[in-house]
This record gives C-alpha cells, sequence and structure tokens, in this order.
C-alpha cells in the first residue's frame, strides 16, 4: 500500500505541475493560469478535510483540467479515481499530460454531470471542485440540481460526497435538503492570493471569456452578451476590493460541505 502524501511534498509536487502548466507564458499569464495548480491552498486544505478515501473507488465530477482530482489522488494515493466531465477539449485537452506528470492514475469519462453514466451505488465516494457553478452557468440551478441528485444515486448509502463551491452554505443547504444527503461538516476559506491591478484586468478579460464558453450557446451576439455582464460584474468587484483592500482576489471564499447518503 502506498503512503499517503503530506502537504510540504503537495506544495512541491504543485509548483512542478504549475511551472509545465505554464511554460512558455509571460509572467502576468503564469500567475493567473498558474492558479489553476492548488487555487490558492484551497485545493490542498480541501482534500486535508474531506473524508478519507482509503481504497475505495472515488468519482469526482465536473473535474474540468483535473488539477483537483491530482490533488485527491495525491492525498489518497491508494484509491481508484473517476473523473469525469463534459467534455476533454479546449481549456480542458491538458488532463491527460497533467495527470501523467503528476503520477496520478485516473479512469476518464467524458459525460454530462446530470446524466451520469454508472449504476446505482457505484462509488464509495465523490467530489465536486467549483464544477457546480461551471454546470449552472451552462445548465441553470435545474442543472445543478440535477448533477447533485446523480451524484447521489451513484453513491452507496452512507457513502460521502464533498462539493467545494462559492455557493452560500445556504443554497448548499437548499441543494442537500431535495436530496437523501445528509450534511456531516462544513467550512470555508479563502484563496492565498494577492493580485494587482494589472494582472486582476488581463484575469478578468480571460474568466469573461471563459464565462460566455461555459454558457454553452451558438448565438455570436447572445455570447458577447454574455461576456460583457461577466466582465462588468468582474470589474465592479475589482473596484471594490481595490478600494477596500488595495489588492484584488479573483474568486471565493471557497465553501465546503461534506454530505452523506442516508442508508
Amino acid at each position: 500500500m502506498r503512503r499517503r502524501v503530506r502537504d510540504p511534498e503537495i506544495i512541491a509536487r504543485e509548483q512542478t505541475l504549475r511551472a509545465w502548466l505554464t511554460s512558455g507564458r509571460d509572467d502576468v499569464l503564469q500567475r493567473i493560469d498558474g492558479l489553476d495548480i492548488g487555487w490558492g491552498g484551497v485545493q490542498r486544505w480541501g482534500t486535508a478535510k474531506m473524508p478519507d478515501v482509503g481504497t475505495g473507488r472515488h468519482l469526482d465530477f465536473a473535474c474540468g483540467v483535473g488539477t483537483f482530482l491530482a490533488q485527491v489522488g495525491w492525498r489518497f494515493p491508494n484509491a481508484e479515481l473517476v473523473g469525469l466531465n463534459i467534455d476533454f477539449a479546449g481549456p480542458h485537452e491538458p488532463i491527460r499530460g497533467l495527470l501523467l506528470r503528476a503520477g496520478v492514475q485516473s479512469d476518464l469519462v467524458r459525460a454530462d454531470a446530470r446524466r451520469m453514466p454508472f449504476g446505482d451505488d457505484a462509488f464509495d465516494s465523490a467530489s465536486c471542485f467549483l464544477g457546480l457553478q461551471d454546470i449552472e452557468i451552462g445548465f441553470g440551478d435545474d442543472g445543478v440540481r440535477a448533477a447533485v441528485w446523480e451524484a447521489t444515486r451513484v453513491l452507496r448509502p452512507n457513502a460521502a460526497v464533498t462539493l467545494l463551491d462559492t455557493f452560500s452554505f445556504a443554497r448548499f443547504d437548499r441543494l442537500l435538503r431535495e436530496s437523501s444527503l445528509q450534511v456531516t461538516d462544513r467550512a470555508e476559506r479563502a484563496l492565498a492570493v494577492r493580485w494587482s491591478r494589472p494582472v486582476a484586468e488581463r484575469a478578468i478579460e480571460l474568466y469573461a471569456d471563459g464565462w460566455a464558453d461555459q454558457a454553452r450557446v451558438s448565438d455570436l451576439k447572445e455570447r458577447e452578451r454574455i461576456r460583457s455582464r461577466a466582465a462588468r460584474r468582474l470589474k465592479a468587484d475589482l473596484a471594490r476590493q481595490l478600494a477596500s483592500t488595495g489588492f484584488f482576489v479573483p474568486f471565493g471564499p471557497v465553501r465546503m460541505v461534506v454530505a452523506r447518503k442516508r442508508a
């Protein structure tokens, strides 16, 4: 049985993976894109607080480019991992190279989290890191509820799901009340990130483009309206943060909820 990796070694692995992911990019883009690895310490914090996955079969749904999946693999090296995402193209295309360099083995399943291609009670545990907000952008609140329902369905009785997102605890409570999940733990964490205005302004343009991509609309005018609305919100948040603190934190705080499926 492989040993569990501790935080100092995880930090070193994050640094190596970040250098690979951002290679060849300018200094500002390295800071922006490098956030994907670790998310300002939040991913490492999340895997330290989530229930021990052990040797069980673990599903990370809406896994994106796989950075949280890598963290789960580092923290629980004996688990059987499955990563599910609606696509592995565009910004998610590096996932296979990322997991290879991370030294983490995982089956990757291309599928919609609202309709998971697994049988009932198929997993011993599950997680989702910032994936619910992406599902909401593309498929609305109904899409988020459907994904949580599906995660509940594929979990075995008494198994735990760990959800990490920027949703309020009140919203998490409403989501989980609709399913057969019982909350057992909750916590929140701010990102250890402080960006200056030049970094933040460039990030805002990239994030607004990403928001439009996640909306999954084909009409170019509608896509531009979505991108413009997202950019305006982010710029207003930037102005508020600079006025109050003098720096910009791009996301957060991230809230974590652990819930178990009732027997």
